[in-house]
């Protein structure tokens, strides 16, 4: 454990950063694949997993996910495709051209900007964190 890393938030922060970095590819797939037929734009749900993580850090018990009742043996699991703790899912809810493609240009790329800036404050807010201690311990030099 490296002396920035005081704060329990800041291995959080790091994994925020990876799934960013992750959501920012899929973003970017999806809009390559714009002109691909039968294509369904992807996307990941990082935050709940993120948001349950935290709160069994931080000793809440309060769980984001709603699980599905089984009520027999025989039924079939859910289809999910689990990455670093996210679920990556196909985006529905935007009306099918007619080559059955569903990527909507215009909300990929106010996805990726709302993910760009995300990515970019937590960058920043990383960077101050370490700033505040590199701080803290070049005053204690003088003294």
């Amino acid at each position: 454990m490296s002396f920035f890393e005081v704060s329990p938030v800041y291995k959080y922060a790091h994994k925020a950063l990876d799934y960013r970095s992750m959501r920012q590819d899929l973003i970017a797939g999806n809009i390559a694949n714009v002109d691909t037929p039968f294509y369904k734009p992807r996307d990941i749900d990082f935050e709940s997993y993120l948001a349950n993580a935290m709160n069994e850090e931080f000793g809440r018990s309060r769980k984001t996910e709603l699980q599905m009742a089984e009520t027999s043996s025989r039924h079939l699991s859910p289809l999910e495709e689990r990455v670093q703790g996210g679920t990556i899912f196909f985006r529905d809810g935007h009306m099918a051209r007619n080559d059955g493609n569903s990527v909507d240009l215009d909300v990929e790329t106010s996805e990726m900007g709302k993910n760009s800036v995300m990515y970019q404050a937590l960058v920043s807010a990383l960077k101050k964190h370490k700033g505040i201690f590199a701080y803290a311990i070049d005053s204690t030099k003088n003294i």
